[in-house]
């Protein structure tokens, strides 16, 4: 009794203390224009559990016609790199294009899609690895949780966070895109490649056992889908500082002084909401600022004819700045 329980206060621990860290980096990695924190809480908690369900029932039902033979490999490999992505990634990514789409004024770019799209994936990895966590101790005891922590919450912690966040990045492509024919066209290759990448990687953890190239794959993935994150994060914060360099030189003197626009676009070493957060009047005003650059942008590049509201909110958000 006592083992049990320590199995699994182990596997919680392994599986909810790794999840929070990454969803926080994540979450922190937007240098200017933080995702309301209940936004970000949702977005989470409906990976860990709605998603979890509709994908746990979506794969009994739908995968049933395509696994001809249980138990053998041709139909894990079929279930793991066909059904389940297709069912997980619609599952996860119904809610992120939700926010999309209604929730428009809080989805300014690639940045916030590939945020909310990983928060997501960390909900939903959380639950599914508390699942599975539970299963390799029922069967194998310590040894055996402790190899699949080591693969699942720490070499694959940040995967389901990839798959997801490649749909977040298509969305956010969508948002800025010229024509609603191009918008689509993002949001349908960001769905392709979240499936994609999820297909392949499940293939090679399908076939490792039996060929030492499908761990090669999961691996090379892994690896090559961090590092296209970092990049992107790294892109990101380069086109919206300079996003801000362009949309707020003429509003110093009127919305912020000279001082806080340089501060806005100087360096990396920190966020300069960070630094303001001392004095919240300052913070919330640089904040407001920055939304304002954001619009602007869009305005400019997208028309008063695709977003009809921003000139009017541009005006109310300069409005209350002014009023402080």
């Amino acid at each position: 009794m006592l083992t049990a329980l320590i199995g699994l206060l182990i596997s919680l621990a392994a599986a909810v203390v790794p999840t929070f860290f990454y969803a926080l980096a994540f979450y922190l990695a937007d240098r200017y224009e933080r995702e309301p924190a209940w936004m970000g809480i949702v977005a989470f908690l409906w990976g860990a559990i709605p998603a979890v369900v509709t994908s746990l029932f979506g794969e009994i039902i739908i995968g049933i016609p395509f696994v001809g033979d249980p138990g053998s490999l041709t139909a894990a490999v079929v279930e793991a790199a066909l059904v389940a992505p297709i069912i997980e990634e619609i599952a996860k990514g119904a809610a992120l294009f939700a926010i999309y789409k209604f929730m428009r004024h809080e989805f300014d770019g690639v940045l916030d899609g590939l945020t909310y799209g990983a928060l997501i994936g960390f909900g939903f990895a959380m639950t599914e690895n508390f699942l599975y966590f539970i299963g390799a101790f029922n069967e194998g005891g310590f040894v055996d949780l402790t190899v699949l922590i080591f693969l699942r919450a720490v070499i694959f912690g940040l995967n389901h966070a990839l798959y997801t966040g490649l749909f977040g990045i298509g969305l956010g492509m969508a948002r800025h895109a010229d024509s609603p024919a191009a918008a689509r066209r993002w949001i349908l290759f960001g769905f392709v490649a979240a499936v994609g990448s999820h297909a392949l990687h499940n293939l090679g953890a399908s076939i490792a056992s039996v060929n030492g190239f499908g761990i090669v794959l999961s691996l090379g993935l892994a690896v090559g889908g961090a590092a296209l994150v970092g990049v992107v994060v790294l892109l990101t914060w380069r086109q919206e500082r300079l996003w801000l360099r362009d949309e707020l030189q003429e509003e110093v003197g009127l919305l912020l002084s000279q001082a806080e626009y340089d501060s806005l676009i100087g360096g990396w070493r920190r966020s300069p909401l960070l630094d303001a957060g001392k004095n919240r009047t300052q913070a919330d005003r640089l904040h407001q600022a920055v939304e304002i650059a954001f619009r602007k942008h869009r305005l400019r590049r997208l028309g008063p004819g695709r977003e009809p509201k921003l000139v009017g909110q541009i005006a109310e958000m300069r409005g209350k700045i002014l009023g402080s």
